[in-house]
């Protein structure tokens, strides 16, 4: 086979393979539209050793290419940039056994991945290292989908960072939407750390947004691994659905270890800025662990605000003995109300298993008006929870003036990995 024709070989077995991708989740992420074209290719391969006949030697220069709603296929290699996507598009990595595709800028950047577009943008397969303020960021209206993608910060710089964050604070002229999902997110702190430290946090959506978090591995963070907040207005309407996640080594300055649900730090209610925002924030089916036994983690799971579900957790040893209270909560696995003037939440917290946690398996804010549902969960014993209950497992712990919720009846086994109804 003389060299053209074996270049028409490789290029018909790339086109075959991108049109057997694996397609996007079409009940969360809109197709892609083609409906304003463009003078780009569909397909664009990326390969740094090879320029030429519809090829690019960097992502950037490839996603310059592509034509909107096309792909760009990344072979291995690690790629020295800061990439920028402003159209729609699907990024993906073709690693295998010749290696990973590495997106690695030099020096500290704002974002090693910025997706600045309202169109549909997939990122798939690749790994992220950076040392800077964002690993991969959308940014306002955006319509993100990422699926098994590695981010790593390396020596992240004291401050507030993020690892994955969609942000889309009030006021805009649209929702966002974001799936993360079969990731991988490190903040590569040491084990049991002392601040000073990056406040970095894993993945964190905001303001105006469909969220669906899934399946995703998140470790060593200087701040809660999901965070989920409200917009600086305190009016958007949020929706995120948390879950099957597994979190570890969350270490928090002032913030919940593992996940957090409420406004950004310094943005409270006052009569000149009341809350009007609405939303839904489901948490189920995720791990949350301490397995360094961090004093830092003062809470699992922090619900500051908004309704929804916070069920089949499994939240075992995470909160110490010498864990404290913070400005935003006091400890407990499980922390539902607010220390900071926010109207009352209304979660479900049914089918968890809280077990190990010191001070509270369930604590209650003051600002609790309303009874919540937390029947059916396994505090550790078979006698139920102690506290306001008569058992002797895990407490549950209601501030003065909060209502006691319904807790009766309990799990007298573990039950969050169960498909059980009631117990």
């Amino acid at each position: 086979m003389n060299t053209r024709q074996a270049h028409i070989a490789f290029w018909f077995a790339i086109l075959t393979l991108a049109a057997c991708g694996d397609p996007s989740d079409p009940s969360r992420i809109a197709p892609p539209s083609f409906a304003v074209g463009g003078v780009g290719r569909p397909v664009v391969l990326v390969n740094p050793n090879m320029k030429g006949s519809g090829t690019a030697t960097t992502i950037q220069e490839g996603i310059d290419m592509v034509d909107r709603g096309g792909k760009v296929l990344v072979l291995p290699g690690t790629y020295d940039e800061a990439i920028v996507i402003d159209k729609g598009l699907t990024l993906e990595g073709l690693g295998g056994e010749s290696g990973p595709v590495v997106v690695s800028p030099s020096g500290t950047v704002g974002a090693a991945i910025h997706v600045a577009t309202p169109d549909p943008v997939t990122i798939r397969g690749l790994s992220v290292r950076y040392t800077g303020t964002r690993g991969l960021f959308g940014d306002g209206v955006v319509d993100l989908t990422v699926e098994r993608v590695s981010v790593v910060a390396v020596s992240p710089p004291l401050g507030v960072t993020g690892l994955i964050s969609v942000i889309n604070d009030a006021p805009t002229t649209g929702r966002a939407r974001a799936v993360v999902r079969e990731s991988s997110v490190d903040g590569s702190l040491p084990s049991a750390p002392s601040p000073p430290f990056a406040q970095i946090f894993g993945i964190t959506v905001a303001g105006d947004i469909d969220a669906r978090l899934e399946g995703n591995v998140i470790r060593r963070t200087g701040g809660a691994c999901v965070w989920v907040r409200m917009s600086n207005d305190l009016g958007a309407e949020t929706n995120a659905d948390v879950l099957h996640n597994d979190l570890d080594e969350c270490y928090p300055l002032g913030r919940a270890g593992g996940i957090l649900v409420g406004s950004a730090a310094g943005v409270v209610p006052s009569p000149t800025h009341p809350v009007t925002a609405t939303g839904i924030v489901n948490i189920a089916g995720n791990t949350i662990r301490n397995s360094s036994a961090s004093c830092l983690a003062s809470t699992a799971i922090n619900y500051e605000f908004y309704t929804g579900r916070i069920e089949r957790n499994r939240i075992v040893n995470v909160v110490q003995d010498c864990a404290a209270s913070t400005p935003r909560n006091l400890q407990g696995a499980i922390w539902v109300g607010s220390l900071r003037g926010f109207p009352p939440a209304a979660p479900a917290v049914r089918f968890n298993d809280l077990v190990g946690n010191a001070h509270a398996g369930l604590r209650i804010g003051a600002n609790q008006s309303a009874a919540l549902d937390a029947s059916c969960n396994w505090w550790g014993s078979p006698s139920g929870p102690s506290g306001a209950g008569t058992g002797t497992g895990d407490a549950v712990v209601v501030e003065a003036g909060a209502t006691t919720p319904v807790m009766t009846p309990f799990a007298t086994a573990p039950i969050a990995g169960t498909d059980a109804t009631g117990c």
